[in-house]
């Protein structure tokens, strides 16, 4: 496994290629793993998400950014999701509760979408506000690329256009791993850890300053 890493933004075209990846990063993802706890689950959800790839991937294009890593002339092996949040000091208007259930449904199953309604009640409370700031909403390596330096090519790639916007970043560690990473770039810790109930894991806040406030 060798070559260099390529980044670029995802095509619509791609939909089926992004999903794929998409679903194998996730599988063992600490959050992911506990708003659902059986690894057969855990397949079968991400075989659904396939079924409208093409409708998630163009969400995404039209609303943020939407990055994919290659190594070499590979398939498509990391994604990452950024949006912009334009930093309104007045909190967003609160998503319509049938409407978020419905799309969780679809997303985890009736039996797991009350959990991943949790998490992201949890994650909104705390997300920063009054500031204009670039959201790393998710980022994925399919597991046999790890460790290859895809997570941190699509990390600089996103903060180089961060960095030119003289906006700060945010987002969310779910693991020791990829908060070491986040940290060796310029991220810090928000606040406290929000720690998820049965035993679950710390998602840690991190924010990066503007390049004017380092």
């Amino acid at each position: 496994m060798s070559g260099l890493v390529t980044v670029r933004r995802a095509g619509s075209a791609e939909a089926p290629a992004v999903l794929r990846a998409l679903g194998q990063g996730c599988l063992d993802e600490a959050v992911f793993s506990w708003v659902v706890p059986d690894g057969a689950a855990r397949h079968e959800r991400t075989a659904t998400w396939a079924g409208e790839a093409t409708a998630w991937v163009d969400g995404m294009l039209a609303t943020g950014v939407l990055l994919v890593a290659q190594h070499g002339s590979g398939e498509i092996a990391g994604v990452s999701c950024w949006e912009f949040v334009p930093g309104d000091p007045a909190p967003s208007p609160p998503a319509d509760p049938a409407e978020e259930l419905a799309r969780l449904t679809w997303a985890y199953g009736p039996e797991y979408a009350p959990r991943m309604a949790l998490v992201n009640e949890l994650t909104r409370r705390r997300h920063p506000r009054g500031e204009p700031h670039w959201y790393l909403q998710q980022m994925v390596v399919v597991p046999t690329w790890r460790g290859h330096g895809l997570g941190g090519a699509m990390l600089r790639h996103q903060l180089e256009l961060v960095d030119v916007a003289g906006v700060g970043a945010y987002l969310e560690a779910s693991s020791r791993r990829n908060r070491r990473l986040y940290e060796r770039n310029g991220f810090r810790a928000h606040g406290d850890p929000i720690r998820l109930p049965e035993d679950g894991p710390a998602i840690q806040p991190m924010w990066r300053p503007p390049v004017g406030q380092r």
